[in-house]
């Protein structure tokens, strides 16, 4: 096990999550809480797949996706 630190938006706070080798960004969306279809990952500033596994370092950031008309 090891632990990641994860900033959530638009909150703007920062969490440490613990994470297995091998889990997925939909894991760790699962360990936050938070839905697969209102949020979106970004990792060092991109977007990633849930299917893509926790990156070991790196900035991991989880936005909240708003929408409205």
């Amino acid at each position: 096990m090891q632990k990641v630190k994860v900033r959530l938006l638009p909150e703007n706070r920062d969490v440490e999550v613990e994470i297995s080798e091998g889990e997925t960004i939909g894991d760790l969306l699962v360990k936050l809480g938070v839905s697969r279809e209102s949020h979106i990952v970004l990792v060092d500033g991109s977007p990633v797949p849930e299917t893509e596994r926790v990156p070991k370092e790196g900035e991991i950031v989880v936005v909240r996706v708003v929408s409205g008309g």
